[in-house]
């Protein structure tokens, strides 16, 4: 015999379903299995059943209700199913009680397994933490009495017994990523991070399931996310703990390393001529020593500052199309694409950032954020692209190798980071602003610029665009608005 209430209400008697009829008898039922073994008074009851007020012919339904219920739990599910014996529904002043094991009861359970596995994880006993909220966790069938919900009966408590899965959850996340098991349960992770997007220990595990899956950038995405969260629903700003991570997510802290895992028993060697045991070789450590141009780049991640700021971000892909080209050509043609990238861009008041292979980047804002950064961005975007263009499609023996020109702008938060001591140096840029220009780059078609919405919506007084295939990162800029009025001005004169 078993009662249910982690999900619709259902009572099971060896096996078989047991018909509970309808709402009102099956709110009386549930009421007094979450106060098993208690008396629970009429006047809470009628409250209980009737939120908006009991009409007047209540305590009579009540009572039917009542009624019927013995004669269910007396009768069973058919002939050779009895739950007499085993649950007794009496009636005490000033109500009734319910008499019943509650390990009979799916809640009671569960609640005991969530005590047990927070006692198993403050202890560090991860393993039997984790087989044991998994069992509780289990019990879970949806949300819980989904159907008397359903009915117009929203009883505060499912809110605290949500509340209570929630947390078991984060233990059992934690008690995981203190096992290495950080791929094992990401997914789940996402799953309940996304399914409670303002709550911030389930985040931060997150982040450090990203991080330790070797996604910084995503694990920084994580954060930004329930920080617009936390601002736009609260008014409020990550706590310190969060933001700590945050901070050591990006300078790769170590203490965000995964942990040791226990090395397999080794045969004891065997004993020498002499009587004595060779010397065991140490045990190898989980971690593999990091050396050579690695190490050196890790070490410069430590050497960083790091600003949280609203950028706008323009990258321009060069790419020489054909082989066989000369190879002092080739560094002379990129060179020179190099250069008219960084002159225009400073000319719109952008900073030159970093280069990689044939992608350039300009950045716009990270020293001091202003209204008109994607404007600038954009017409930067435009002058890059028609001097690239000119340097291509010139008459020989001026014009250079062939090229396939793609053009991308992107504005959002980013984080910036500046090599300690070097203030006046382009930050290296990473979060969700880079990854929606690395996307952006690769929609662009030859020879257009492409922006995404947030662009569009800080630029569309200066600038014209039309939408592209694939929406919202999908606008393609056309031109600059004031150029266009400017000479539809002498023709308006005219008329």
């Amino acid at each position: 015999m078993e009662f249910q209430l982690l999900g619709p209400l259902t009572v099971i008697d060896d096996g078989v379903p047991v018909p509970l009829g309808g709402v009102i008898k099956r709110g009386v039922l549930a009421h007094l299995l979450i106060h098993a073994n208690s008396v629970v008074p009429t006047s809470r009851l009628l409250a209980a059943l009737w939120p908006g007020g009991a009409p007047l012919t209540a305590r009579k339904m009540l009572q039917n209700a009542v009624r019927d219920l013995r004669r269910t739990l007396s009768s069973g599910a058919g002939p050779g199913h009895t739950l007499g014996g085993h649950v007794a529904l009496t009636t005490d002043a000033p109500g009734y009680r319910l008499r019943v094991s509650t390990e009979a009861i799916d809640l009671f359970r569960f609640r005991r397994a969530v005590e047990r596995g927070h006692a198993d994880v403050a202890a560090g006993s991860y393993e039997s933490a984790v087989r044991v909220l998994r069992e509780g966790l289990e019990l879970w069938r949806g949300a819980a009495l989904a159907d008397l919900v359903e009915a117009g009966l929203p009883w505060p408590e499912l809110t605290a017994w949500e509340n209570t899965r929630l947390n078991a959850l984060e233990d059992l996340f934690e008690a995981e990523l203190a096992r290495g098991r950080h791929q094992t349960v990401l997914g789940e992770l996402q799953a309940a991070a996304a399914a409670a997007p303002t709550q911030e220990r389930l985040s931060c595990q997150l982040m450090l399931a990203l991080y330790r899956c070797g996604r910084q950038t995503d694990a920084l995405a994580a954060y930004h996310h329930i920080r617009v969260e936390l601002i736009e629903r609260y008014g409020l700003e990550p706590t310190p703990t969060m933001r700590k991570l945050e901070q050591a997510i990006l300078g790769h802290a170590p203490e965000l390393d995964p942990p040791h895992r226990p090395e397999p028993n080794r045969t004891a060697p065997s004993p020498r001529t002499d009587g004595t045991r060779p010397t065991p070789a140490p045990a190898r450590s989980g971690l593999t020593a990091v050396r050579g141009p690695a190490a050196t780049r890790l070490r410069r991640l430590g050497e960083c500052t790091t600003e949280h700021r609203r950028i706008s971000l323009v990258w321009v892909r060069y790419a020489l199309e054909g082989q066989g080209h000369d190879p002092l050509s080739v560094q002379n043609d990129l060179c020179e694409a190099e250069k008219a990238v960084r002159e225009e861009g400073e000319r719109f008041g952008g900073t030159t950032g970093h280069v990689a292979g044939s992608v350039f980047s300009v950045l716009f804002g990270h020293s001091e954020t202003g209204e008109d950064d994607a404007a600038r961005a954009v017409r930067a975007a435009f002058a890059m692209r028609d001097r690239l263009t000119a340097r291509t499609s010139g008459p020989a023996p001026v014009a250079a190798p062939q090229a396939s020109l793609h053009v991308a702008v992107a504005t959002g938060d980013a984080y910036l980071l500046f090599r300690t001591g070097e203030p006046d140096t382009a930050p290296r840029v990473t979060g969700e602003v880079a990854d929606r220009c690395l996307r952006l780059l690769a929609l662009a078609p030859q020879g257009q610029v492409r922006v995404c919405e947030a662009t569009r919506r800080a630029s569309e007084p200066d600038i014209a665009y039309q939408v592209g295939p694939e929406p919202p990162d999908g606008w393609n800029a056309l031109q600059v608005r004031r150029q266009r009025r400017d000479t539809e001005m002498p023709l308006r004169a005219a008329l």
